[in-house]
């Protein structure tokens, strides 16, 4: 996968500056999550002291460190969007280059629809869709350090924290995230069917006419709109089952963590303040993981793009080289 992405940048010529700024929007979450844990803990145990001056400097600080966060993030996305853009732009120009450079022969050996979509849909797979690169840096950073400061907290809520993140996690790429991808492209190949048959009630609808063809060509109709629903529904199953186990990890895990926890507020050995804290770490591994799954899949969903264009790329260099790629498969 990450070779197949690396031909991808390889092509635009601007991979050290695409790492260099999702390196800049990896920490986003995990220092979002930091200021809000700092901001909970000082001002709880600032409630229970009853210190009402370290209470307004505590929400001064929160206040002003996160005016200055999301103005770091806005100015790093101001950055990557028009960055993409026109890395999408060079992309598409060098792939429009690579086709123009085939003969006609080689053009209609495949079929028509192939090269308009490897010049837009293609091409924005990598960059354009929700839960890609940026926000897997995002989530691996954030679940690495919220991970390791649970643990500096104490070892104990940490290992609690697992217990349900690891389960979680392992659930959902198994069961769920792994069958994605495969029924997404079963689904694409049935609204292409669904989409072709309705094309063939239209343009032939004289000739079925004629020849009392108007039944036939409705049962394929039909035939293939129940197929796709038949898939859209494994879909929809697949999601719903991952809703559904959301609570379960999540909302048990919150609880169990909490009664615990209250046995050591109660014995002096923990404050509520600490607790809080924890409890925003806890989401930040948990809330990564989440957003890590949902980058898995959309990727993997992309992988077939980026197969497309470098197989298009190479396929034009083994030209160059004498070799007629197209007619050997």
């Amino acid at each position: 996968m990450f070779r197949e992405m690396k031909n991808i940048i390889s092509i635009t010529g601007k991979g050290w500056r695409f790492i260099f700024l999702l390196l800049l929007r990896a920490p986003f979450d995990i220092a979002y999550t930091t200021i809000n844990a700092l901001f909970l803990q000082q001002a709880f145990n600032a409630i229970e002291q009853g210190d009402n001056t370290r209470l307004i400097y505590v929400c001064l600080a929160f206040g002003i460190a996160s005016l200055c966060l999301f103005m770091y993030n806005g100015t790093i996305w101001s950055i990557y969007a028009p960055f993409t853009t026109r890395l999408e732009g060079k992309l598409r120009a060098r792939l429009f280059e690579k086709i123009a450079s085939f003969s006609y022969q080689h053009i209609e050996a495949a079929p028509q629809g192939q090269w308009v979509t490897q010049l837009n849909t293609d091409v924005e797979m990598p960059f354009s869709r929700n839960f890609t690169f940026p926000h897997t840096a995002c989530a691996v950073v954030n679940i690495t350090v919220s991970a390791f400061i649970l643990w500096r907290i104490n070892p104990a809520i940490f290992g609690w924290v697992m217990l349900f993140v690891i389960p979680h996690i392992l659930f959902s790429q198994l069961a769920i995230a792994r069958a994605m991808p495969s029924l997404h492209t079963k689904s694409l190949e049935e609204t292409a069917t669904n989409t072709s048959e309705m094309a063939a009630i239209i343009t032939c609808a004289d000739v079925a006419a004629l020849y009392n063809g108007q039944d036939y060509l409705m049962n394929r109709f039909e035939k293939s709109s129940m197929n796709l629903l038949r898939v859209n529904m494994k879909i929809h199953a697949r999601s719903a089952l991952g809703a559904g186990v959301v609570p379960l990890f999540g909302l048990g895990g919150y609880l169990l963590l909490l009664f615990v926890s209250s046995r050591w507020i109660a014995a002096g050995q923990f404050t509520f303040g600490d607790l809080t804290a924890a409890f925003q770490f806890r989401g930040g591994v948990l809330l990564g993981s989440l957003m890590l799954i949902n980058c898995i899949i959309t990727i993997q969903g992309s992988m077939a793009g980026i197969r497309r264009i470098n197989k298009t790329i190479d396929n034009q260099v083994e030209q160059k080289t004498g070799v007629n790629i197209w007619r050997a498969t």
